[in-house]
């Protein structure tokens, strides 16, 4: 539950995309579980448009940014290799994202390839 909580959401996203990844991430490299119930169906539907405003910036692109910096440690060039354009992108401060991996005593990117990945 704690990993849900509004309190540990990344409030320098935007209004959509990249959160299910950092939620992910989170949850899993910081010592929460998922359940994976076998005849359990999840839906997504998608709008014909967005009904909100992503004021004139790339917000998703912005968003996964931001996820891969806080979670991708060592693994941070690749994502650059595919992703060169994002570089230099300014997604502002991350240091409470940071504080809050060690506040968790999240495990490393490396450690979530080798063993959930």
């Amino acid at each position: 539950k704690q990993w849900y909580n509004a309190e540990y959401g990344d409030e320098g996203m935007g209004v959509w995309g990249g959160e299910n990844m950092e939620l992910s991430f989170r949850i899993w490299m910081c010592g929460g579980t998922m359940l994976f119930i076998p005849c359990s169906k999840v839906g997504h539907i998608f709008r014909p448009s967005h009904p909100y405003d992503f004021m004139g910036t790339n917000i998703v692109s912005k968003n996964y940014v931001r996820a891969a910096r806080v979670w991708f440690d060592d693994e941070l060039e690749f994502f650059y290799k595919l992703r060169p354009q994002f570089r230099d992108l300014d997604v502002g401060d991350l240091s409470e994202r940071f504080a809050l991996r060690e506040r968790l005593q999240c495990k490393s990117y490396a450690w979530f390839i080798q063993n959930i990945y």
